[in-house]
C-alpha cells in the first residue's frame, strides 16, 4: 500500500503528459531501436533495446507513444524503490520518530519524482527511466541489507544479490552512470563484509555477471541485420568498439570542454533550479545531522558520496545547459538532497514532539502536510515537463522524409535530423525508396559498406567523402543526374557547394544541368511559403528544443542565401532566428555583415563555416 502512495501519483502525472510523438535529441533513435529490437549508438544499450522493444506489445497508439508509456512506468517503479530507500534511511536513527518516517519518505519521493529532471525522462523515449529504475532498486536493496546486517550473520543477505543483479543490468544499459554508483556503495559494503565475510560478495559477482551477460545480445542481434545496427558488433573487434563507446571518446576535444569550475557551477545551478534553493539549504542541515549521529553516519556518508560522485562526474564530462540528457546523469543525486532535507525536518519535528508531549499527533500531522505540500512540485514542473500536446517532430517529418520525391538520396549532417528520420521511418515504413546517409556516422564500422552493398551508385560519392572529409561537387552532380539528391545545409557545406544547391523541403537540392533560373526562383518562393506553413502547424508556445532546431536551420539557410547573393532572403532568415532568440552571437554577426552589404552582393561566409 505504501508503494502505491509513492508510485501512483507520479505515474498518473507521467502518463498524462507523455509524448504522442518522439521528441528531439535521441528519442527517434530509441524508437527505431524499439521497432525491431535494434542496436543504438555506442555503447549499444542492449537492455534498453530489449525492454523498450516490448512496447510493441502494447495495444495503444503509435510506437513512439508506447515507448514513452513504458518509460513512464519504469520511472514510477524508480519512485517506489526510492520511497523505500528513503524510509529505510530514516529508520536508522532514533532521532526521528517512527510515525514520521512514512510521510517524510513520501514527501521526499514526490519532490524528486515531480522535478523536471526526473519527469522529462518519463515522457519521451530514452534510456534514463530504465537506468533510474535499476539504480534505485539497487540502492534500496543495498540499504535494506545494510539494515539487516545490524542483526548479525543471522540477518537476510539476499537483498545484496538483488542489488548486484540490478547493478549488472544497469551496466548493460548505461555503463558510465552505473559505474559511478559503485563508489558510494563502498561505505555500506564494508559493513556487509564485516558481518558476513567474503562469501556473499562471491555470489554477488555472479549476479553482476548475469546482468552483464545482456551484452551478448549485441552480436547475436547484429547478425540478424536489424533496421538499426550502429557499429555492427557482430565481430569481437566491432563488439569492443561499440561497448567501449570509442566513437564518443574520440569526438571529445579537450579544447571544446568548458572549464571544470564553469561546468560544476552549471550543474549546481540546474540542481537548485529543479529542486529549489531552499531544498539545498535544508539538505545541508540534514547532512550535518545525519553525519553527526553515529547510528546514521555510514548511511549519511553513502548519500553524501552519491551526490558528490554524480555531480562531479557530470561536471567532469561537461554540462550542456538545457540538455535533459545531461541532467539525467545526476537524477539519483537528487535523491541525496531529498533524503538530507527530510532527515533535517524529521529531527526538528521529533524535537517539537518532545517539547510538547501533550500533542502527540502534532508532528505526524505536520509530516503529512509536508507530503501534501511536496506534491506542489508537480505543478511547479508541469510546464517544462509536459509533452502532451507536442507534435513538432511530426510536422518536421513531412519535410524531412514524407514529401520527398521518389528514390531521393538525402545527405544529413545534424544528428537530431538523423535520429528523427530513423524514428519516423521505423514507425511508418512509408519511404523505403528514400536513402538517408548520416554523414557524421560514416566512420561507424561497416556502415559505408552497407550503403555501397545496397546501392552501388553511391560508391564514388561515399569514397570521396571518407577520403577527403567533404562532399565532392562533381560526384554530387553525377549522382543527381540519376536520382534526386538533397544536402542538409550545415556549416560544413563549402561556399563552392552552395552554388550548386537550391532550397527544397527541409534540405537543399543538388542542381542538375536542366535546372533553369525559373526553377530556382520558384524554389526560393516556395521556401518562404514552406516555413510559414511550418510555423503555423507548430503553433505557440514553441517547445524549447524545437526552438533550437528552428534557430539552427534559419542560421544555415541564411548562410546559403548570403553566399549566393540573395541578401533579402538572408536577412529574412536571420531575423526569423533572432526573433526566437536574440542572443546567438553568430546570428548577430551575420546580420551585421548583411546590413553592410549591398543588394545582390555575395557574402564571403567562410568565417561562419567549418573546413
Amino acid at each position: 500500500m505504501k508503494g502505491l502512495f509513492a508510485g501512483v501519483p507520479p505515474l498518473l502525472a507521467y502518463l498524462g503528459t507523455a509524448s504522442g510523438f518522439a521528441h528531439w535529441l535521441d528519442s527517434g533513435e530509441f524508437v527505431a531501436a524499439a521497432a525491431d529490437f535494434g542496436i543504438s549508438h555506442p555503447p549499444g544499450h542492449p537492455l534498453a533495446s530489449i525492454v523498450l522493444g516490448t512496447a510493441n506489445l502494447l495495444p495503444i497508439g503509435a510506437l513512439s507513444f508506447r515507448v514513452a508509456v513504458l518509460c513512464a512506468v519504469l520511472l514510477a517503479v524508480a519512485a517506489v524503490a526510492l520511497f523505500f530507500a528513503f524510509e529505510t534511511s530514516l529508520s536508522v536513527s532514533d532521532a526521528i520518530r517512527p510515525s514520521l518516517r512514512f510521510p517524510l519518505a513520501l514527501a521526499a519521493t514526490w519532490w524528486v519524482a515531480g522535478s523536471q529532471g526526473w519527469w522529462f525522462q518519463a515522457v519521451r523515449p530514452e534510456v534514463y527511466a530504465l537506468q533510474a529504475s535499476l539504480l534505485c532498486i539497487a540502492m534500496e536493496r543495498l540499504l535494506r541489507v545494510s539494515i539487516t546486517g545490524q542483526e548479525g550473520p543471522q540477518g537476510d543477505v539476499r537483498p545484496l544479490y538483488q542489488a548486484a543483479l540490478a547493478l549488472g543490468l544497469a551496466l548493460a544499459n548505461h555503463h558510465f552512470i552505473a559505474l559511478l554508483a559503485i563508489v558510494p556503495s563502498l561505505w555500506l559494503l564494508l559493513g556487509i563484509w564485516k558481518t558476513w565475510g567474503w562469501r556473499p560478495f562471491a555470489w554477488s559477482t555472479g549476479f553482476v555477471s548475469a546482468g552483464l551477460m545482456t551484452y551478448l545480445y549485441l552480436p547475436l542481434r547484429a547478425l540478424q541485420d536489424p533496421f538499426l545496427n550502429l557499429g555492427d558488433p557482430s565481430s569481437p573487434g566491432r563488439f569492443v568498439w561499440v561497448i567501449s563507446a570509442q566513437a564518443f571518446q574520440k569526438s571529445i576535444s579537450p579544447e571544446a570542454v568548458s572549464p571544470f569550475g564553469e561546468t560544476l557551477a552549471d550543474v549546481l545551478i540546474a540542481t537548485a533550479r529543479d529542486l529549489h534553493v531552499v531544498t539545498l539549504a535544508v539538505a545541508l542541515l540534514g547532512a550535518y545531522f545525519m553525519l553527526r549521529v553515529s547510528s546514521s553516519r555510514k548511511f549519511g556518508l553513502f548519500w553524501l558520496t552519491l551526490w558528490l560522485v554524480y555531480v562531479l562526474g557530470r561536471a567532469t564530462l561537461g554540462f550542456v545547459r538545457g540538455n535533459p540528457d545531461a541532467i539525467a546523469y545526476f537524477m539519483v543525486s537528487y535523491a541525496s538532497l531529498a533524503i538530507f532535507a527530510v532527515f533535517a525536518i524529521g529531527v526538528l519535528l521529533s524535537a517539537l514532539a518532545e517539547a510538547v508531549p501533550g500533542k502527540s499527533k502534532l508532528a505526524p500531522a505536520l509530516g503529512a502536510l509536508l507530503a501534501l505540500a511536496a506534491s506542489f512540485q508537480f505543478l511547479r514542473s508541469l510546464d517544462g515537463s509536459t509533452l502532451a500536446s507536442f507534435a513538432d517532430t511530426d510536422v518536421f517529418d513531412d519535410g524531412l522524409r514524407r514529401s520527398l520525391p521518389a528514390r531521393s538520396i538525402v545527405l544529413v549532417h545534424n544528428p537530431q535530423t538523423i535520429f528523427r528520420y530513423w524514428g519516423g521511418e521505423a514507425e511508418e515504413l512509408n519511404r523505403p525508396d528514400v536513402t538517408m546517409i548520416p554523414l557524421p556516422l560514416l566512420s561507424y564500422p561497416k556502415l559505408v559498406d552497407r550503403y555501397v552493398r545496397d546501392e552501388p551508385e553511391l560508391t564514388p560519392l561515399l569514397r570521396s567523402y571518407v577520403l577527403d572529409g567533404t562532399l565532392s561537387a562533381p560526384e554530387l552532380q553525377s549522382l543527381a543526374a540519376l536520382r534526386p539528391v538533397y544536402v542538409e545545409m550545415d556549416v560544413r557545406v563549402t561556399q563552392e557547394l552552395m552554388d550548386l544547391l537550391v532550397p527544397e523541403h527541409l534540405y537543399h537540392r543538388v542542381l542538375t544541368a536542366d535546372t533553369t533560373e525559373t526553377d530556382e526562383a520558384r524554389a526560393m518562393h516556395e521556401h518562404a511559403a514552406f516555413w510559414g506553413d511550418v510555423y503555423q502547424r507548430i503553433g505557440h508556445p514553441i517547445d524549447s528544443h524545437t526552438e533550437v532546431q528552428l534557430i539552427w536551420r534559419h542560421y544555415t539557410d541564411s548562410l546559403y542565401f548570403a553566399s549566393i547573393g540573395d541578401t533579402n532572403a538572408a536577412l529574412r532568415t536571420v531575423s526569423a532566428g533572432l526573433a526566437l532568440n536574440p542572443h546567438p552571437r553568430e546570428l548577430r554577426m551575420l546580420q551585421e555583415a548583411l546590413k553592410n552589404a549591398s543588394a545582390g552582393e555575395r557574402i564571403d561566409v567562410t568565417p561562419f563555416t567549418i573546413r
